[in-house]
């Protein structure tokens, strides 16, 4: 088991934004969080990345518990992840952005590793001649792609997504997904999108589905029977998927 929450809770005041949530994650698995706006999705990345420390439950990776583990790490642990918003340092380069991933994530690479494996990730996301360039400069797609090619420099062994597709074009779609897909196989990453309203992607990329809701975990499984399942039709999307 790579990943293991056992009845994980977070409380902001009187709000309960994750009410004991229990998830395992294998390594190497392929898993989509998804539900509507406010069901606790995000606090569940943060809890997990480390942003949050629960105020009840507990939080194992590898069989080490990482409850109270900072973000930075729990990075070295091989953890890692994208924002929804991403956080460049906008005066440094692209290559400078992620090869700062290959320094202080589980590759603890030195400077002049970390410069190679940031040239490697960038000409595997599609944005290599723009490597010099200010990251502040890119556009919002250049930056969501300089995001995952930091990830992936940090070597992990666990990646969250944080609506990485969001904005994007069915073409760019197609393609990050046929890339996360492929990295996955070649270095054996367990994957956790957190996709909203992007049923055809998630039923692309995922072999299973959580479904959030009002911060508990409504339900779990295979993907199309879960996003098929009555209790998902009703609470987030609508009518069945075709």
């Amino acid at each position: 088991m790579l990943l293991k929450l056992e009845e994980v809770t977070k409380r902001f005041g009187g709000l309960i934004a994750v009410n004991s949530v229990s998830l395992e994650i294998d390594e190497g698995e392929k898993v989509g969080i998804v539900g509507p706006n406010g069901s606790g999705k995000t606090t569940l990345y943060n809890l997990i990345s480390g942003v949050y420390i629960p105020d009840g439950g507990r939080i194992f990776f590898e069989d080490r518990e990482i409850t109270n583990l900072p973000p930075h790490e729990r990075t070295k642990l091989g953890i890692a992840r994208t924002f929804q918003v991403p956080r460049p340092f906008g005066s440094a380069s692209v290559r400078e952005n992620v090869a700062i991933g290959a320094m202080f994530g589980r590759a603890n690479a030195s400077v002049d590793e970390a410069l190679e494996m940031a040239d490697r990730y960038l000409e595997m996301v599609g944005i290599y001649d723009l490597r010099e360039k200010e990251a502040k400069l890119l556009t919002p797609l250049e930056k969501k792609l300089m995001e995952l090619a930091r990830a992936l420099a940090m070597k992990p062994k666990l990646l969250l997504l944080d609506e990485l597709l969001a904005g994007m074009n069915p073409q760019d779609i197609n393609r990050i997904l046929d890339l996360i897909n492929k990295v996955k196989e070649e270095e054996n990453i367990a994957t956790i999108a957190m996709v909203e309203h992007l049923m055809h992607a998630i039923t692309k990329f995922a072999e299973r589905v959580v479904v959030m809701h009002q911060g508990a975990k409504l339900i779990e499984g295979p993907t199309m029977e879960v996003l098929n399942h009555p209790k998902v039709i009703e609470v987030y999307l609508g009518e069945k998927l075709k």
